[in-house]
């Protein structure tokens, strides 16, 4: 009885373990650096970050000003008012009280692992991920005046693969203001493609040449599936 006991022990705490990976792995968490932190892995102790397993039935924003100040650990919305199905979209935050209402938060780790475990498919490519990530310059998930150009409007970038591991960190040319979560139409294939922090919208072409070199550094753009 002794050893049928252990062995019970040991198997509710392996499947337990598993649990708490699986769901893990059903994370996406966005941690965002000060300017002065240009490779996400210096002194985390100023970097905050927001995560959540939730899948939004519709598009979700987020506001980096709402969502960190006032010490917050989290939060609940709903996404839909039409669908009994909705289960809204819960997120944790971590390290808020970091959080400089003047601060320049130009830096992003992204993270959202294949829920499989595996980094990238059978021919190595990276997988397409359920959810699709955009950060903006703007409040309210809107792009704003470039502040050197009043009628030029800076680039958003998009995340749709599956991230890895190894995974380094990102750098947008301004102070990022928030971010939306929206769930990519299976239809949607996007010609057999998936994105990583991608230029999107007016002002990708006008970007400075520095951060230009930057772009191409760090091979922004689609990655064939």
């Amino acid at each position: 009885m002794f050893t049928s006991t252990i062995l019970g022990t040991g198997i509710a705490l392996l499947a337990s373990t598993q649990l708490v990976a699986a769901q893990a792995s059903l994370n996406l968490t966005l941690t965002f650096y000060p300017d002065e932190d240009t490779t996400c892995s210096g002194d985390d102790s100023k970097a905050i970050s927001f995560s959540t397993a939730s899948y939004p039935i519709v598009q979700s924003c987020f506001n980096l000003a709402e969502i960190f100040a006032d010490n917050s650990t989290g939060g609940v919305r709903n996404t839909s008012s039409t669908s009994s199905n909705d289960e809204g979209i819960r997120w944790a935050i971590t390290n808020s009280q970091s959080w400089d209402p003047n601060g320049n938060y130009s830096h992003v780790k992204y993270e959202q692992l294949d829920p499989t475990g595996k980094d990238d498919d059978d021919d190595g490519k990276i997988t397409r991920s359920s959810r699709r990530v955009n950060i903006y310059n703007g409040d309210e998930c809107l792009q704003a005046s470039s502040p050197e150009n009043r009628e030029e409007l800076l680039p958003w970038f998009s995340w749709t693969c599956h991230s890895s591991e190894d995974d380094h960190c990102r750098t947008a040319p301004y102070n990022i203001k928030s971010f939306i979560i929206l769930l990519i139409d299976n239809d949607d294939d996007m010609d057999g493609k998936c994105l990583d922090f991608a230029l999107y919208g007016a002002g990708a072409r006008g970007l400075p040449h520095v951060f230009g070199a930057l772009v191409s550094a760090i091979v922004v753009g689609f990655f064939l599936l």
